[in-house]
């Protein structure tokens, strides 16, 4: 009997180890979205990204309290317009049994505001801007790999 067991401990660590890699395969574990902009060619204006994450999850804030943890990162493809400003939340700072120190975490619903501004040249009309926003989500018991999820702006610009 034990001879058994033994034989399936090895695949069993195996598919435990995997387990966090399928569900975050299956599963989007934050979306954004951004609701159209409009802005003027010369002058700066904001945009705002509406991020949920999902429920029973937390991600570090973009200046997480420890410096090996992964901070939430975004980037604005280069393209029309220069990014002149990214505004971040306040993130909560919360205990978790796995860390001795409260993290400075994001959970939930939260917006980030991009202040942009169009480049020399960028013909006036409707443009998209895209990016992607890199994050790590985590559980009270464990952390999924890190991941970026595409980022999607649509802008007016007059």
């Amino acid at each position: 009997m034990l001879k058994i067991l033994s034989n399936f401990s090895a695949p069993l660590s195996k598919l435990a180890f995997l387990l966090p890699l399928a569900l975050c395969a299956q599963t989007e574990l934050l979306t954004v979205s951004a609701p159209p902009a409009t802005g003027k060619k010369a002058e700066p204006f904001v945009v705002k990204l509406n991020v949920q994450l999902k429920d029973g999850l937390h991600c570090n804030t973009n200046k997480p309290n420890d410096e090996l943890l992964i901070p939430m990162k975004l980037t604005i493809d280069k393209g029309g317009f220069d990014v002149v400003k990214v505004d971040y939340p306040a993130g909560k700072n919360e205990k978790y049994s796995f860390s001795d120190q409260p993290l400075n975490v994001y959970t939930g619903a939260f917006t980030i505001a991009v202040t942009l501004k169009a480049r020399p040249g960028t013909p006036g009309g409707l443009a998209m801007a895209g990016g992607k926003l890199r994050y790590q989500a985590c559980s009270d018991t464990m952390c999924f790999p890190p991941k970026s999820v595409d980022v999607r702006i649509p802008i007016d610009l007059r």
